[in-house]
């Protein structure tokens, strides 16, 4: 069950990586998380041949791949990001931070559980740590 999970976890990544590396600058890939709001998207962790740390969004369902390319260089880092969160929310238990894109917006999706018990999906904008959405899951069970 463990292979069967990993394998459709990694689906695909092969050919993306394949594409990545013909059609953009990235000369290196670290590594490929996916990301799932409205439209999906393997997120690509790489560098170009300056060294230059990016991130880009591979969408996997256009036929017509508009792929959106961030310099980490120039937006809050996840090591930033995370503090600017843990000061607006030090009661919270963090669970997770990941690249996100939604309606062309470059963010960082942080998971969490607030000091109400609740599982948080909050988005920030990778610019500036503005909240863009927080979307909060009350738990049915104890």
């Amino acid at each position: 069950m463990y292979n069967d999970l990993y394998d459709s976890k990694t689906a695909n990544h092969s050919e993306t990586e394949k594409i990545i590396l013909e059609q953009t600058s990235i000369t290196e890939i670290d590594h490929i998380e996916h990301f799932f709001g409205e439209e999906a998207y393997h997120v690509v962790y790489g560098k170009n041949e300056q060294d230059e740390e990016k991130i880009i969004f591979y969408p996997l369902e256009e036929e017509e791949k508009n792929i959106t390319t961030i310099d980490l260089a120039t937006v809050l880092s996840k090591e930033q990001m995370v503090q600017e969160w843990q000061q607006n929310c030090t009661s919270c238990q963090f669970v997770d931070i990941t690249p996100a894109l939604m309606d062309g917006e470059e963010l960082w999706e942080i998971t969490y559980q607030d000091e109400q018990n609740r599982y948080v999906l909050a988005y920030y904008s990778m610019d500036n740590a503005a909240v863009y959405e927080q979307l909060f899951f009350k738990s049915m069970f104890n």
